[in-house]
């Protein structure tokens, strides 16, 4: 029986890390704002509760589940990786603002984001030196659309593929989450930014793509479930996973529409600010202060 740590338990991430953690020790949980569903989980699962994970995070477990969102998932990440656990890490912005600190603690991190857990499996005994990896995305609500003026909420929200808190949801839709996950990759797999390239894949099958220098390719598919990346980064079983491969289909991103990637690339050596800028844009947005197109302007202004 593991021992297992879930921070961010209550967001999307964590409510499917308990799911899949069940018949596991639960050491303890932590949320943000839901107290009422943190106080029904650490019922569930006979836990401690709290509103500060630094302290739960540096108790010493098998493994720490770090499902928090945004810049606030980076102290708790440290302290769960200087305290010597290993981390089940879903927080891409900890990596964004911070990578090159925490190189030294990649044998510890496990990913849990679909791209980049499918990347590890790939790599997994692997010598062969590496010509390129590719990241997958679905291309968001709007692919194909070359006009975003008007966009609500509502709809940057409706993410075709994927199940997902409204930040993320938001992030996928203007393409920052890929800009975002291209420098996580770069500095959890320590890969030249020249060596990351991104596909849009609609249906969000197949999910990472590794080609070697002879130009062979390992790819890994799985329906687009986050129970299977988070069992994965756990070591345990992974639900059902029946797969359609007969219609898979692969375009290039379209950047003149989604500035995301190019953005985040352009600042992604003020990884803090970045992040920041973009969280404030996202919450704008949502809030109805801003555009949908004013979140890529807001970051130009402000990263």
């Amino acid at each position: 029986m593991k021992k297992i740590i879930v921070l961010g338990s209550t967001g999307s991430v964590g409510r499917q890390a308990l799911q899949v953690a069940k018949g596991q020790k639960i050491v303890g949980i932590s949320g943000h704002s839901n107290l009422k569903l943190l106080e029904k989980q650490a019922k569930e699962f006979g836990c401690p509760y709290t509103l500060d994970p630094m302290e739960l995070a540096s108790q010493k477990c098998d493994i720490v589940v770090n499902a928090i969102s945004g810049l606030a998932g980076l102290p708790p990440l440290l302290a769960a990786l200087e305290a010597g656990n290993k981390v089940a890490l879903a927080n891409k912005e900890s990596i964004v603002a911070a990578g090159s600190r925490l190189h030294k603690y990649r044998d510890q991190i496990i990913p849990v984001d679909s791209e980049h857990s499918s990347i590890y499996r790939c790599l997994q005994g692997r010598e062969e030196p590496i010509r390129r990896i590719i990241l997958t995305c679905s291309g968001g609500p709007f692919f194909g659309r070359t006009d975003l003026f008007g966009i609500t909420p509502k709809q940057a929200l409706a993410h075709p593929t994927w199940k997902m808190g409204k930040k993320i949801s938001i992030d996928s839709a203007t393409l920052m989450n890929k800009g975002f996950e291209i420098i996580e990759a770069h500095h959890l797999f320590d890969i030249p930014y020249e060596k990351i390239d991104v596909l849009i894949h609609p249906q969000s099958l197949v999910h990472g793509i590794v080609e070697f220098e002879d130009g062979s390719i390992l790819a890994h598919a799985s329906n687009p479930d986050m129970r299977i990346p988070i069992a994965y980064a756990l070591g345990l079983p992974a639900p059902n996973n029946k797969l359609n491969l007969t219609s898979l289909e692969f375009f290039q991103p379209d950047h003149k529409t989604f500035k995301g990637i190019k953005l985040a690339l352009k600042f992604q050596s003020r990884g803090e600010s970045l992040v920041r800028a973009n969280d404030e844009a996202v919450s704008k947005f949502l809030a109805g202060e801003i555009s949908f197109l004013d979140i890529y302007k807001y970051i130009e202004k402000n990263a």
